[in-house]
């Protein structure tokens, strides 16, 4: 017989003593929950706070990076010493301010604090003092670049939209330094280059950068620095409210350096009503468990077998490449957590791969600065080698003593080594830059290799080391090939085979490899006795600047680039080129090429290049040539050769005055140079090509040497391009084809 009243109690026992623990489990899971809920927006915010204020201050480091660009420009940084500059200046501040759209204002500031230009025009209007103070906190940091608060009501009113609200201005100033040929003082500083920023565009481009709100209901953001508010978005109108905040270094703000702080403040009202709904879905959970506990782990597996290959599908997905965001629907907090953990992760690798992306971008602009400081370096050295070698030319035509012959001689000599280091420079930006064409004509590359011994016969009779080429059987080899560049590579190994060599021999061969009716693979080899080369320098032997040894730039002086431009050339022939050497014994450089089969004999009438100066009467001519070319000494160079030719001329100084000249008299021929003041000659030389009647043949003669150069004058229709240092022969030539009948 049962006993009902055993039965209730057993009953009421056994449910009490179910329902106390799980009553207990979910007041510890709502605890825990509502700490872990605290705790983890704690960590959004610190997580936000602190990516907020890293993606601020890359982008104040972008700004900084784009200011010292500029102010590193010729027009800016020698502005506020020569106002001539003024109109380029502006040109370039607009242009910045366009490009950058945080920037609403940029100013150039002299050494005495004013203003010598700025865009818009609204930033003219700065009062003195404000300015002179942005010059004094310029010069409390040693950088060059320093960022500033400014919390100034009339800047406000200036650079700043009228909609909102109260928001100060960081100042970006980069230091104008500018290089002058004086030894006390070879860099000068010409002031300051200042670009004005509103926090709340900054704000603005946060938003845009992390493709999300800044701020949403209940979250307000926060720009302070020394407790004062510079900047306040959005409103948390709870008193209690969860709080973080990150810092940005080297602010200067009251004439002192000051962290600038991004603090963001969220209600906790969000959470708090999360936890009331996980209580009340935590009691429901407790009564099903009490009543049908079996059907319910049968359901709880079922819930957590879709969310567990949720999560390992989405794992699969970011071991692919694919980090996506975790959608945190999931019903437990285990799950939360690891989507949490998931999503964190993948905005951390996200982050880390535009990291790279922007270094990489960084190293490009870099490597691209490189490259054209290079070729800059290359035409400024150019101009002055153009009256050094035009002088050396006029002299060898005068007559002069002996001693005098030797000195010229040695002198040109210097000037040859001299351009040879140019050129070597110039060829090396160009192949950095991937601007080198290789040209295809007809070699016989066995009297190549022939004429290349000749050149190098006396330096090595000089040395006592014999110099020989060894072709086989072959008297011709006629291929198609660049014969420049192939005599740039063959120069370059023979030189260093010289220069390194003090007994014995030198050896150039030519072998065919292999010869179809369309390829034929070439093997040169150039082998001395020279010093060697250590096993473990070969290796970085091709890298630009690098020796295999530390004194060799010494002993035998160099500048390291020969075997990098070689490497170079050879890679764009789609060849290979090979280094054997025994340190003490001599070295072996091997190159192989396919060039192009030329199947018939090389019978081709070789159509003589030179003018024959007995026909080229040049005093025949006589309408004068026009001599566009600022710089005075190549006026003295090129005018002193023209006398002597017998031929008429005239000088203007830049592009404008041999405009004017050209429209009102006729000339013979125009000689252009293409960089100067005033009116460059391009644009002088378009204005006239577009005059109706006008058939003057223009030579554009500049210190710019690259083939784009070149294209981009023949292209606007210039007739010619002379390259400077100006060689008289191929200026001779270039006048007799213009001058008698363009033949």
């Amino acid at each position: 017989m049962k006993n009902p009243r055993f039965s209730r109690a057993l009953f009421f026992s056994v449910l009490l003593l179910v329902i106390t623990p799980l009553l207990i489990l979910a007041a510890l899971m709502i605890g825990r929950f509502y700490l872990n809920s605290i705790e983890q927006a704690n960590t959004s915010l610190q997580w936000q706070a602190r990516n907020n204020a890293a993606s601020l201050e890359q982008l104040f480091f972008k700004l900084e990076k784009n200011s010292q660009v500029l102010s590193n420009t010729k027009a800016i940084a020698e502005l506020p010493d020569k106002v001539v500059y003024s109109q380029f200046a502006l040109m370039q501040l607009q242009e910045f301010v366009n490009t950058n759209p945080q920037i609403s204002a940029a100013i150039v500031i002299d050494n005495q604090g004013f203003i010598v230009e700025g865009y818009p025009i609204t930033s003219l209007t700065l009062n003195y003092s404000l300015t002179k103070q942005i010059l004094e906190n310029s010069q409390i940091l040693d950088n060059q670049n320093t960022i500033q608060v400014l919390d100034n009501i009339h800047l406000n009113e200036l650079f700043t939209q009228q909609d909102t609200k109260h928001s100060a201005l960081l100042a970006i100033t980069s230091t104008l330094l500018n290089e002058q040929d004086s030894l006390s003082e070879p860099i000068k500083k010409t002031g300051v280059l200042v670009s004005f920023i509103p926090l709340s565009e900054a704000v603005k481009w946060l938003a845009k950068h992390n493709e999300q709100p800044i701020y949403q209901t209940g979250k307000q953001v926060q720009l302070k620095v020394k407790e004062q508010v510079l900047y306040s978005l959005g409103n948390a109108l709870d008193k209690a409210q969860l709080s973080s905040e990150a810092t940005i270094n080297r602010v200067i703000f009251d004439n002192a350096l000051s962290p600038l702080l991004f603090k963001i403040n969220e209600t906790e009202s969000a959470y708090t009503t999360a936890v009331k709904q996980t209580a009340v879905m935590a009691a429901g959970l407790i009564i099903t468990l009490f009543i049908i506990s079996f059907l319910l782990v049968r359901w709880l597996t079922l819930r957590l077998h879709n969310p567990l290959n949720r999560i390992a599908a989405i794992s699969r997905e970011f071991a692919l490449g694919n980090y996506k965001q975790v959608q945190n629907n999931f019903h437990y907090q285990e799950f939360k957590d690891i989507a949490d953990s998931l999503n964190s992760m993948a905005e951390t690798i996200d982050i880390q791969i535009t990291s790279l992306q922007l270094e990489k971008i960084r190293a490009e602009h870099s490597e691209q600065v490189k490259s054209q400081f290079l070729a800059n370096m290359s035409h400024e050295i150019r101009t002055p080698m153009n009256g050094i070698v035009g002088f050396l030319q006029l002299l060898n035509k005068s007559e002069l003593s002996q001693d005098q012959t030797d000195f010229v001689r040695q002198i040109n000599n210097c000037s040859d080594v001299l351009l040879t280091v140019i050129n070597d420079i110039l060829d090396f930006s160009k192949i950095e830059a991937n601007k080198i064409e290789l040209e295809h004509r007809q070699c016989d590359l066995v009297a190549l290799c022939n004429d290349l011994i000749l050149l190098f016969k006396p330096s090595c009779d000089a040395k006592g080391i014999v110099c020989r080429l060894d072709v086989d059987k072959l008297e011709t080899l006629t291929v198609e090939c660049d014969e420049i560049r192939v005599k740039q590579v063959l120069i370059n190994l023979l030189s260093n085979a010289v220069k390194f060599t003090k007994q014995g021999e030198i050896t150039l061969s030519v072998n065919v490899v292999h010869q179809s009716n369309e390829k034929t693979r070439v093997e040169f080899a150039v082998k001395d006795t020279g010093i060697g080369i250590a096993e473990d320098k070969i290796n970085a032997l091709f890298n630009p600047f690098v020796q295999a040894q530390s004194n060799i730039t010494r002993e035998y002086g160099g500048t390291g680039l020969g075997l990098a431009i070689s490497k170079g050339l050879i890679d764009l022939m789609e060849g290979k080129i090979n280094i054997n050497s025994e340190l003490g014994k001599g070295t072996i450089f091997t190159i192989q090429v396919d060039f192009e089969t030329v199947l018939e004999d090389l019978n081709i009438q070789q159509v003589e290049q030179k003018a024959d100066r007995s026909r080229n009467d040049f005093s025949v001519v006589e309408q004068p040539l026009l001599i566009a070319e600022d710089n005075p000494i190549n006026q003295i160079v090129i005018t002193k050769y023209l006398a002597q030719l017998g031929l008429k001329y005239e000088l203007a100084d830049n592009g404008q005055v041999a405009c004017d000249k050209a429209s009102n008299k006729e000339y013979a021929l125009i000689l252009m140079d293409i960089q100067m003041p005033v009116m460059d000659g391009l644009t002088a030389s378009k204005i006239l090509l577009n005059k109706k009647g006008f058939n003057t043949p223009i030579i554009a003669v500049s210190a710019n040497a690259m083939k784009e150069d070149i294209n981009k004058s023949i292209a606007m229709g210039i007739s010619d391009h002379i390259a400077k240092p100006i060689n008289f022969e191929e200026l001779e030539l270039a006048l007799a084809k213009w001058l008698f009948q363009q033949n």
